[in-house]
């Protein structure tokens, strides 16, 4: 099978890393996988390298975010716009590389890369919907006639996504949740001093970075006296550096330096993880899930994290869920959780969910029998 996989991402972000794992798979099956990024390489092309070794080749497209609604993901709507029309010759460029190539498949990686499948041809064609979409918006409309023309099945990452999908597109939706990095695997805490906090996403408002360096300063006595420590990972964003910048200078202004710190970009979280006792997922948006949240979990790492839905997350057993954007609560967790006892029995808890539902070995093959099914349907 030849697939073509156009991505919004392709070495720092979560679409990214569950489409390495999905390259990864494929290769060892002796598929072809090309794979045309939107992004260009950033801040290291260790991804690249690797997945060339694997027998995939990379190409980069300087296209914009298909403007659209999205509520982990604000995108500027007539900017966007404007920058789509200004980069058609990429548009046209990718559609040559698609075409030369030949694939039986093409595989979208994102709602964010579902404007390039109006110059394609009627490829067979699956979206991975990792998003959800904002309700109402005014592209909604132009959406649907787009995935109802173009889209034969959707492969959604949790309920969420894959109950919206179903409802506003009424074409064929399967929920496979991702995989971790590797293979699953119970990392045994880390002992001795202190008792360490990690956080890992981009840096910008939607993240909710801000409200995690805010909890800490309303925790920092209780932090302090059971020797916590909050470390933050993740890469600037070119048009969020103004956020970036504010999250460093809450840290110096209210002198947290001895309790939180911002350690920058990493592209091996699983390793910065397993040095940690506690996930943290401040999510603005309230969406407790994410490829933070599969890592995790995958290597008996307990989680708190912001929203209701309790699909990975099982508050009291697994982990811990609070309001979004509720500063008060989450340092009242922050402190509540430095319990090392009971952050190693929620991690064995973490463990079993994850040997349950994410086995890389279970999932990554239900999603390529989704698209080699639906390769095989007509054009």
């Amino acid at each position: 099978m030849k697939i073509v996989s156009i991505t919004p991402d392709i070495d720092s972000g979560g679409a990214a890393k569950s489409l390495f794992v999905l390259s990864r798979a494929l290769a060892e099956k002796g598929h072809a996988l090309r794979i045309m990024t939107t992004a260009k390489p950033s801040r290291t092309n260790r991804k690249v390298e690797e997945l060339s070794a694997m027998g995939v080749e990379v190409h980069y497209f300087d296209i914009p975010y298909f403007p659209i609604r999205l509520i982990v993901c604000p995108i500027p709507f007539w900017k966007n716009v404007w920058r789509t029309v200004a980069r058609l010759g990429e548009f046209r460029r990718l559609v040559g590389e698609v075409n030369a190539f030949g694939p039986d498949l093409v595989h979208y990686n994102s709602y964010t890369t579902l404007h390039t499948s109006t110059l394609l041809g009627a490829f067979p064609s699956v979206l991975h919907a990792r998003e959800v979409l904002v309700e109402p918006a005014p592209t909604l409309p132009g959406l649907k006639a787009l995935m109802r023309s173009r889209i034969n099945e959707v492969i959604a990452i949790s309920p969420e996504e894959g109950e919206q999908a179903d409802r506003l597109f009424s074409i064929p939706v399967t929920t496979i949740f991702n995989s971790p990095s590797n293979l699953l695997r119970y990392e045994p805490f880390p002992e001795g001093e202190p008792i360490v906090y990690g956080a890992f996403s981009h840096i910008t408002p939607i993240k909710g970075q801000l409200e995690l360096v805010r909890a800490c300063v309303r925790a920092a006595d209780a932090l302090r006296s059971a020797n916590v420590r909050v470390r933050i990972y993740g890469g600037a964003v070119g048009i969020h550096q103004g956020y970036l910048d504010s999250v460093i200078d809450e840290i110096a202004v209210n002198n947290l330096g001895d309790v939180v710190s911002f350690e920058g970009f990493t592209d091996q979280p699983e390793e910065e993880m397993r040095r940690c006792h506690l996930i943290v997922r401040p999510d603005a948006t309230g969406q407790p899930w994410g490829r933070d949240v599969i890592e995790s979990l995958s290597m008996g790492r307990p989680v708190l994290a912001t929203g209701s839905s309790q699909t990975f997350i099982k508050p009291g057993k697994n982990g811990m869920l609070i309001p979004p954007r509720d500063v008060p609560r989450l340092a009242e967790a922050l402190t509540r959780m430095a319990d090392r006892s009971e952050l190693e029995r929620m991690g064995r808890a973490a463990y079993d969910f994850a040997c349950e539902n994410l086995n890389p070995g279970t999932n990554i093959a239900r999603v390529i029998d989704t698209l080699e099914r639906v390769a095989r349907q007509p054009r």
